[in-house]
Protein backbone atom coordinates (compact mmCIF):
# COMPACT_ATOMS: atom_id res chain seq x y z
CA UNK A 1 0.00 0.00 0.00
CA UNK A 2 2.72 2.17 0.74
CA UNK A 3 4.36 1.66 -2.52
CA UNK A 4 1.34 2.40 -4.84
CA UNK A 5 0.59 5.53 -2.64
CA UNK A 6 4.33 6.53 -3.69
CA UNK A 7 3.62 5.33 -7.23
CA UNK A 8 0.91 7.95 -7.00
CA UNK A 9 2.87 10.73 -5.91
CA UNK A 10 5.46 10.00 -8.30
CA UNK A 11 3.02 10.24 -11.04
CA UNK A 12 1.70 13.75 -9.80
CA UNK A 13 4.78 15.42 -10.02
CA UNK A 14 5.41 14.05 -13.19
CA UNK A 15 2.37 15.56 -14.57
CA UNK A 16 2.46 19.14 -12.78
CA UNK A 17 6.11 19.50 -14.37
CA UNK A 18 4.62 18.64 -17.60
CA UNK A 19 1.98 21.30 -17.42
CA UNK A 20 3.82 24.14 -15.97
CA UNK A 21 6.48 23.50 -18.57
CA UNK A 22 3.31 23.55 -20.89
CA UNK A 23 2.34 27.19 -19.52
CA UNK A 24 5.79 28.44 -19.75
CA UNK A 25 5.41 27.60 -23.26
CA UNK A 26 2.42 29.28 -24.17
CA UNK A 27 3.25 32.53 -22.07
CA UNK A 28 6.93 32.72 -23.86
CA UNK A 29 4.84 32.92 -27.17
CA UNK A 30 6.12 29.87 -29.02
CA UNK A 31 2.54 29.41 -30.79
CA UNK A 32 1.99 32.75 -32.86
CA UNK A 33 0.97 32.45 -36.08
CA UNK A 34 0.50 29.10 -36.69
CA UNK A 35 -1.11 25.94 -34.88
CA UNK A 36 -4.01 24.19 -33.94
CA UNK A 37 -6.57 25.98 -32.06
CA UNK A 38 -9.52 24.67 -29.59
CA UNK A 39 -12.01 27.09 -31.48
CA UNK A 40 -11.11 30.36 -33.32
CA UNK A 41 -10.53 33.58 -31.30
CA UNK A 42 -10.41 36.66 -33.17
CA UNK A 43 -8.91 38.76 -30.23
CA UNK A 44 -6.22 41.43 -30.16
CA UNK A 45 -4.31 39.33 -27.90
CA UNK A 46 -4.42 36.10 -29.45
CA UNK A 47 -1.36 35.15 -31.22
CA UNK A 48 -3.04 31.94 -32.76
CA UNK A 49 -3.90 31.77 -36.63
CA UNK A 50 -7.04 33.23 -35.61
CA UNK A 51 -6.10 36.44 -33.63
CA UNK A 52 -5.85 40.11 -34.73
CA UNK A 53 -2.36 40.12 -32.56
CA UNK A 54 -0.52 41.00 -36.14
CA UNK A 55 -3.42 43.91 -36.71
CA UNK A 56 -2.86 45.14 -33.55
CA UNK A 57 0.86 44.99 -33.80
CA UNK A 58 1.12 46.34 -37.66
CA UNK A 59 -1.49 49.37 -36.56
CA UNK A 60 1.17 50.32 -33.54
CA UNK A 61 3.96 50.29 -35.71
CA UNK A 62 2.41 52.51 -38.44
CA UNK A 63 2.62 55.00 -35.71
CA UNK A 64 -1.19 54.90 -35.02
CA UNK A 65 -2.74 55.11 -31.12
CA UNK A 66 -4.04 51.06 -31.05
CA UNK A 67 -5.87 50.31 -28.07
CA UNK A 68 -8.08 47.86 -26.61
CA UNK A 69 -11.45 48.32 -25.15
CA UNK A 70 -12.49 45.59 -22.11
CA UNK A 71 -16.12 46.99 -21.68
CA UNK A 72 -19.50 46.83 -22.99
CA UNK A 73 -21.25 48.75 -25.91
CA UNK A 74 -23.50 50.45 -23.70
CA UNK A 75 -20.42 52.86 -22.80
CA UNK A 76 -18.30 52.77 -25.42
CA UNK A 77 -15.26 55.62 -25.57
CA UNK A 78 -16.28 58.93 -26.44
CA UNK A 79 -12.60 59.56 -27.67
CA UNK A 80 -12.55 56.90 -30.20
CA UNK A 81 -12.33 57.62 -33.79
CA UNK A 82 -12.00 53.84 -34.86
CA UNK A 83 -13.97 50.94 -33.41
CA UNK A 84 -13.12 47.10 -34.22
CA UNK A 85 -15.47 44.65 -34.02
CA UNK A 86 -14.13 40.90 -34.78
CA UNK A 87 -16.34 37.75 -34.71
CA UNK A 88 -16.84 34.91 -33.62
CA UNK A 89 -17.37 36.03 -30.24
CA UNK A 90 -16.03 34.00 -26.86
CA UNK A 91 -19.03 31.59 -25.70
CA UNK A 92 -20.66 33.36 -22.93
CA UNK A 93 -19.33 36.72 -24.01
CA UNK A 94 -21.99 37.45 -26.58
CA UNK A 95 -22.90 40.73 -27.42
CA UNK A 96 -26.37 41.94 -24.88
CA UNK A 97 -29.71 42.56 -27.06
CA UNK A 98 -29.38 46.51 -26.61
CA UNK A 99 -25.93 46.86 -27.06
CA UNK A 100 -25.76 46.73 -30.78
CA UNK A 101 -27.99 49.81 -30.52
CA UNK A 102 -25.92 51.80 -28.60
CA UNK A 103 -23.03 51.00 -30.80
CA UNK A 104 -25.25 52.14 -33.68
CA UNK A 105 -25.83 55.74 -31.69
CA UNK A 106 -21.86 56.11 -31.22
CA UNK A 107 -21.46 55.45 -35.16
CA UNK A 108 -24.23 57.84 -36.19
CA UNK A 109 -22.83 60.14 -33.54
CA UNK A 110 -19.06 59.88 -35.50
CA UNK A 111 -17.47 57.27 -35.13
CA UNK A 112 -15.89 54.50 -37.59
CA UNK A 113 -16.95 51.16 -36.90
CA UNK A 114 -14.96 48.23 -38.91
CA UNK A 115 -17.07 44.84 -39.09
CA UNK A 116 -15.04 41.69 -39.25
CA UNK A 117 -17.22 38.57 -39.78
CA UNK A 118 -20.68 38.75 -38.92
CA UNK A 119 -22.60 38.15 -35.66
CA UNK A 120 -26.83 37.78 -36.11
CA UNK A 121 -27.90 40.83 -33.96
CA UNK A 122 -24.99 43.07 -34.71
CA UNK A 123 -25.52 42.39 -39.01
CA UNK A 124 -29.52 42.61 -38.03
CA UNK A 125 -28.85 46.85 -36.53
CA UNK A 126 -26.76 47.83 -39.05
CA UNK A 127 -29.07 46.21 -42.49
CA UNK A 128 -26.61 43.49 -42.86
CA UNK A 129 -27.26 39.60 -44.15
CA UNK A 130 -24.06 37.11 -44.07
CA UNK A 131 -24.13 34.55 -46.05
CA UNK A 132 -21.24 31.65 -45.45
CA UNK A 133 -19.31 30.20 -48.15
CA UNK A 134 -15.94 27.91 -48.46
CA UNK A 135 -13.42 28.42 -45.97
CA UNK A 136 -10.30 27.81 -48.28
CA UNK A 137 -8.70 31.60 -49.21
CA UNK A 138 -8.94 32.75 -53.38
CA UNK A 139 -7.33 35.86 -54.22
CA UNK A 140 -10.55 38.45 -55.14
CA UNK A 141 -9.74 41.85 -57.18
CA UNK A 142 -10.79 45.62 -55.96
CA UNK A 143 -14.52 46.27 -57.88
CA UNK A 144 -14.06 49.72 -57.96
CA UNK A 145 -10.95 52.34 -57.24
CA UNK A 146 -11.73 53.40 -53.74
CA UNK A 147 -9.67 55.27 -51.40
CA UNK A 148 -10.19 52.26 -48.86
CA UNK A 149 -8.47 50.07 -51.71
CA UNK A 150 -5.61 52.47 -52.80
CA UNK A 151 -2.65 50.65 -53.96
CA UNK A 152 -4.21 47.02 -53.14
CA UNK A 153 -4.30 44.81 -56.32
CA UNK A 154 -6.18 41.85 -54.80
CA UNK A 155 -7.16 40.25 -51.36
CA UNK A 156 -7.27 36.81 -50.05
CA UNK A 157 -10.68 36.19 -48.68
CA UNK A 158 -12.67 33.03 -47.48
CA UNK A 159 -16.19 32.31 -49.57
CA UNK A 160 -18.16 34.16 -47.23
CA UNK A 161 -20.25 37.31 -48.84
CA UNK A 162 -22.92 39.53 -47.88
CA UNK A 163 -26.55 39.44 -48.89
CA UNK A 164 -28.61 41.83 -50.39
CA UNK A 165 -30.40 43.96 -50.33
CA UNK A 166 -27.28 46.34 -49.18
CA UNK A 167 -28.92 50.02 -50.13
CA UNK A 168 -27.25 52.56 -50.08
CA UNK A 169 -23.94 51.44 -49.89
CA UNK A 170 -20.50 51.30 -51.71
CA UNK A 171 -19.35 47.82 -53.08
CA UNK A 172 -15.52 47.55 -52.98
CA UNK A 173 -14.99 43.59 -53.28
CA UNK A 174 -17.61 41.02 -55.06
CA UNK A 175 -18.02 38.64 -56.89
CA UNK A 176 -20.74 36.08 -58.52
CA UNK A 177 -22.04 35.22 -55.16
CA UNK A 178 -22.15 38.84 -53.57
CA UNK A 179 -20.42 41.89 -51.82
CA UNK A 180 -17.33 40.81 -49.64
CA UNK A 181 -16.46 44.11 -48.33
CA UNK A 182 -18.54 47.13 -48.17
CA UNK A 183 -18.90 50.79 -46.39
CA UNK A 184 -21.76 53.02 -45.85
CA UNK A 185 -22.31 56.31 -44.26
CA UNK A 186 -24.44 56.54 -40.89
CA UNK A 187 -25.16 59.83 -39.59
CA UNK A 188 -22.35 61.64 -38.75
CA UNK A 189 -19.99 58.30 -38.96
CA UNK A 190 -19.64 55.42 -41.30
CA UNK A 191 -19.20 51.54 -41.43
CA UNK A 192 -16.80 49.42 -43.14
CA UNK A 193 -18.17 45.42 -43.07
CA UNK A 194 -15.31 42.59 -44.28
CA UNK A 195 -17.72 39.52 -44.42
CA UNK A 196 -14.20 37.12 -44.09
CA UNK A 197 -14.03 37.01 -40.46
CA UNK A 198 -10.66 36.10 -40.69
CA UNK A 199 -8.77 38.27 -43.99
CA UNK A 200 -7.38 40.59 -41.20
CA UNK A 201 -6.09 37.73 -38.96
CA UNK A 202 -2.81 36.34 -38.00
CA UNK A 203 -3.12 33.43 -40.64
CA UNK A 204 -3.81 35.43 -43.73
CA UNK A 205 -2.65 39.00 -42.46
CA UNK A 206 0.68 38.77 -45.04
CA UNK A 207 -1.54 37.12 -48.20
CA UNK A 208 -1.91 39.14 -51.39
CA UNK A 209 -2.56 42.82 -49.47
CA UNK A 210 -4.98 42.19 -47.30
CA UNK A 211 -2.23 44.27 -44.92
CA UNK A 212 -2.38 47.14 -47.37
CA UNK A 213 -6.07 47.18 -46.84
CA UNK A 214 -5.35 46.69 -43.37
CA UNK A 215 -3.20 49.91 -43.67
CA UNK A 216 -5.62 51.98 -45.74
CA UNK A 217 -8.71 51.42 -42.98
CA UNK A 218 -6.65 52.89 -39.92
CA UNK A 219 -6.20 55.43 -42.50
CA UNK A 220 -9.61 56.49 -42.15
CA UNK A 221 -9.42 58.09 -38.79
CA UNK A 222 -6.95 60.20 -37.42
CA UNK A 223 -7.47 59.41 -33.75
CA UNK A 224 -7.26 56.39 -31.24
CA UNK A 225 -8.15 53.09 -32.39
CA UNK A 226 -10.02 50.31 -30.27
CA UNK A 227 -10.40 46.68 -30.24
CA UNK A 228 -13.47 45.14 -28.74
CA UNK A 229 -11.98 42.91 -26.38
CA UNK A 230 -15.03 42.56 -24.42
CA UNK A 231 -17.05 39.95 -26.31
CA UNK A 232 -13.79 38.14 -26.45
CA UNK A 233 -13.81 37.54 -22.64
CA UNK A 234 -11.22 40.08 -21.76
CA UNK A 235 -13.39 42.05 -19.57
CA UNK A 236 -11.77 45.34 -17.32
CA UNK A 237 -11.84 42.82 -14.15
CA UNK A 238 -11.92 39.20 -15.53
CA UNK A 239 -12.46 36.59 -13.58
CA UNK A 240 -10.96 33.74 -12.20
CA UNK A 241 -12.84 31.70 -14.41
CA UNK A 242 -12.30 33.49 -17.02
CA UNK A 243 -8.75 33.80 -17.09
CA UNK A 244 -8.39 29.86 -16.95
CA UNK A 245 -10.84 29.29 -19.72
CA UNK A 246 -9.34 30.94 -22.38
CA UNK A 247 -5.73 30.82 -24.04
CA UNK A 248 -3.10 30.94 -23.49
CA UNK A 249 -3.80 29.19 -20.20
CA UNK A 250 -7.20 27.10 -21.80
CA UNK A 251 -5.03 24.21 -22.61
CA UNK A 252 -3.47 24.39 -18.82
CA UNK A 253 -6.67 24.45 -17.22
CA UNK A 254 -7.85 21.48 -19.21
CA UNK A 255 -4.95 19.33 -18.43
CA UNK A 256 -5.16 19.85 -14.77
CA UNK A 257 -8.33 18.94 -14.98
CA UNK A 258 -6.97 15.34 -16.58
CA UNK A 259 -4.19 14.93 -14.28
CA UNK A 260 -7.07 15.09 -11.05
CA UNK A 261 -9.28 12.83 -13.28
CA UNK A 262 -6.06 10.58 -13.55
CA UNK A 263 -5.22 10.79 -9.76
CA UNK A 264 -8.39 10.28 -8.33
CA UNK A 265 -9.09 7.24 -10.54
CA UNK A 266 -5.77 5.51 -9.48
CA UNK A 267 -6.03 6.40 -6.04
CA UNK A 268 -9.93 4.67 -5.59
CA UNK A 269 -8.55 1.09 -6.81
CA UNK A 270 -9.45 -1.70 -4.55
CA UNK A 271 -6.50 -3.08 -3.34
CA UNK A 272 -8.63 -6.99 -3.64
CA UNK A 273 -12.54 -7.93 -4.43
CA UNK A 274 -14.59 -6.35 -1.87
CA UNK A 275 -15.69 -8.10 1.60
CA UNK A 276 -18.68 -9.95 1.76
CA UNK A 277 -20.86 -8.11 4.59
CA UNK A 278 -20.83 -8.64 7.90
CA UNK A 279 -24.30 -9.92 9.43
CA UNK A 280 -24.71 -8.38 13.35
CA UNK A 281 -24.55 -11.24 15.36
CA UNK A 282 -27.68 -12.42 16.50
CA UNK A 283 -28.59 -11.57 20.48
CA UNK A 284 -28.88 -14.57 22.66
CA UNK A 285 -31.05 -14.87 25.92
CA UNK A 286 -29.92 -15.46 28.87
CA UNK A 287 -31.85 -18.24 29.80
CA UNK A 288 -30.35 -19.77 26.42
CA UNK A 289 -26.98 -19.47 27.97
CA UNK A 290 -28.28 -21.12 30.62
CA UNK A 291 -29.77 -24.03 29.59
CA UNK A 292 -26.17 -24.59 27.44
CA UNK A 293 -24.53 -24.34 30.29
CA UNK A 294 -26.68 -27.05 32.10
CA UNK A 295 -26.47 -29.36 29.69
CA UNK A 296 -22.81 -29.06 29.57
CA UNK A 297 -22.13 -29.47 33.39
CA UNK A 298 -25.11 -31.99 33.50
CA UNK A 299 -23.01 -34.06 31.17
CA UNK A 300 -19.83 -33.34 33.39
CA UNK A 301 -21.62 -34.88 36.48
CA UNK A 302 -21.27 -31.63 37.68
CA UNK A 303 -24.81 -29.92 38.08
CA UNK A 304 -25.21 -28.86 41.63
CA UNK A 305 -21.82 -26.69 40.71
CA UNK A 306 -23.85 -24.59 38.41
CA UNK A 307 -26.37 -23.60 40.81
CA UNK A 308 -23.53 -22.98 43.59
CA UNK A 309 -22.16 -20.79 41.23
CA UNK A 310 -25.03 -19.10 40.11
CA UNK A 311 -26.23 -18.45 43.86
CA UNK A 312 -22.97 -16.82 44.67
CA UNK A 313 -23.07 -14.22 41.86
CA UNK A 314 -26.03 -13.76 43.00
CA UNK A 315 -25.07 -12.88 46.50
CA UNK A 316 -22.14 -10.10 44.83
CA UNK A 317 -24.93 -8.32 42.85
CA UNK A 318 -27.79 -8.20 44.62
CA UNK A 319 -27.07 -8.13 48.64
CA UNK A 320 -25.42 -4.58 48.26
CA UNK A 321 -28.97 -3.56 46.55
CA UNK A 322 -30.91 -5.25 49.92
CA UNK A 323 -28.71 -3.32 52.16
CA UNK A 324 -26.80 -6.79 53.39
CA UNK A 325 -23.06 -8.15 53.13
CA UNK A 326 -22.29 -10.85 50.76
CA UNK A 327 -22.70 -13.75 53.83
CA UNK A 328 -25.99 -12.82 55.03
CA UNK A 329 -27.61 -15.88 56.29
CA UNK A 330 -31.00 -17.03 53.50
CA UNK A 331 -33.16 -15.81 55.88
CA UNK A 332 -32.09 -12.40 56.30
CA UNK A 333 -31.83 -12.33 52.20
CA UNK A 334 -35.20 -13.60 52.32
CA UNK A 335 -36.83 -10.62 54.79
CA UNK A 336 -35.16 -7.88 53.07
CA UNK A 337 -36.28 -8.90 49.21
CA UNK A 338 -39.67 -9.34 50.69
CA UNK A 339 -39.52 -5.99 52.06
CA UNK A 340 -38.18 -4.88 48.17
CA UNK A 341 -40.23 -6.60 46.05
CA UNK A 342 -42.93 -8.48 47.70
CA UNK A 343 -41.22 -11.50 47.14
CA UNK A 344 -42.41 -14.44 49.25
CA UNK A 345 -39.54 -15.00 52.04
CA UNK A 346 -40.23 -18.91 52.40
CA UNK A 347 -40.06 -19.32 48.62
CA UNK A 348 -36.67 -17.39 48.42
CA UNK A 349 -34.99 -19.10 51.24
CA UNK A 350 -36.11 -22.81 50.16
CA UNK A 351 -34.29 -21.04 46.05
CA UNK A 352 -31.18 -20.32 47.74
CA UNK A 353 -31.06 -23.70 50.11
CA UNK A 354 -31.58 -25.60 46.38
CA UNK A 355 -28.74 -23.52 44.98
CA UNK A 356 -26.30 -23.41 47.70
CA UNK A 357 -27.04 -27.23 49.64
CA UNK A 358 -27.27 -29.12 46.62
CA UNK A 359 -27.87 -32.66 47.68
CA UNK A 360 -28.79 -34.41 44.48
CA UNK A 361 -28.44 -37.68 43.40
CA UNK A 362 -25.03 -39.44 41.38
CA UNK A 363 -24.43 -37.22 38.05
CA UNK A 364 -25.89 -33.96 39.19
CA UNK A 365 -29.60 -32.63 39.22
CA UNK A 366 -31.74 -33.33 35.88
CA UNK A 367 -31.71 -30.71 33.04
CA UNK A 368 -35.24 -29.39 34.16
CA UNK A 369 -34.60 -28.61 37.15
CA UNK A 370 -31.59 -26.69 36.70
CA UNK A 371 -33.42 -24.27 34.02
CA UNK A 372 -35.90 -23.82 36.50
CA UNK A 373 -33.79 -22.85 39.66
CA UNK A 374 -31.71 -20.78 37.33
CA UNK A 375 -34.72 -19.06 35.82
CA UNK A 376 -36.02 -18.43 39.03
CA UNK A 377 -32.50 -16.78 40.67
CA UNK A 378 -32.66 -14.72 37.54
CA UNK A 379 -36.01 -13.07 37.85
CA UNK A 380 -35.21 -12.43 41.61
CA UNK A 381 -32.09 -10.64 40.54
CA UNK A 382 -33.80 -8.62 37.45
CA UNK A 383 -36.94 -7.55 40.09
CA UNK A 384 -34.43 -6.17 42.81
CA UNK A 385 -31.92 -4.65 40.50
CA UNK A 386 -34.85 -2.64 38.92
CA UNK A 387 -36.39 -1.75 41.86
CA UNK A 388 -32.72 -0.30 42.97
CA UNK A 389 -32.45 1.78 40.04
CA UNK A 390 -36.01 3.02 39.86
CA UNK A 391 -35.47 3.96 43.61
CA UNK A 392 -31.56 6.08 42.51
CA UNK A 393 -33.47 7.91 40.28
CA UNK A 394 -36.45 9.55 41.85
CA UNK A 395 -33.60 10.11 44.34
Amino acid sequence: MRRSRADLVILLLVLLGFIAGNIWLVEQGRRRTSGFEFAPNASAFNRGPSGLYGLYTLWRKLGHNTRVWRRPWTTLPSAADLFVVATPFSMGAESASAEPSDLLRWVKAGGTLVILGSDPDLAAEFKLRHQSGSELHSTLPPSAPTRLLEGVDALSLSGDRWAGPLEPVVIHLHDQRGPALVSRPMGKGSVVALADSGALANAHLAEADNALLAANLAGLVDGPIYFDEFHHGYQERPTLASYVLRPPLLWATLQVLFALLLFFHAAGRRFGPPLPRLRAPKHRASAEHIGAMASLYQRAGAGGAVLQRLAEGFRREVNPHLGLPVNASREQIAEAAARRVGADPGRVASLLARCERQVTPRGGPKEPVLLSAASELETLRRKVLHRGHQASVSR
